[in-house]
């Protein structure tokens, strides 16, 4: 609609800025919209990978070495929560 007034009508310079500063808003508010969601639709994707990967590597592991290996996993993310409650605390 705004384009269509400005290609039809004379207005006076400020109107003209007015209205290609609400073009520019939108297009970035729209910009940054699709841009966010292609970043929450990689990380799912990556997320996705992760754990496939992670699946496979304990399906061909015996009882034992799936037992060591999650107990260093729950090590490994035990001391990131740590460092993170340190760093903030």
């Amino acid at each position: 609609m705004p384009d269509q007034l400005v290609a039809a009508a004379h207005f006076r310079p400020e109107a003209m800025r007015k209205v290609r500063q609400t073009r520019e808003e939108e297009i970035r508010r729209i910009r940054r919209v699709d841009e966010d969601e292609k970043a929450e639709e990689r990380k799912l994707k990556s997320d996705k990978e992760r754990k496939e990967k992670r699946d496979t590597l304990l399906k061909g592991m015996s009882a034992k070495e799936q037992e060591k290996y999650l107990a260093k996993e729950r090590a490994k993310t035990q001391r990131k929560s740590e460092k993170a409650r340190t760093v903030k605390g």
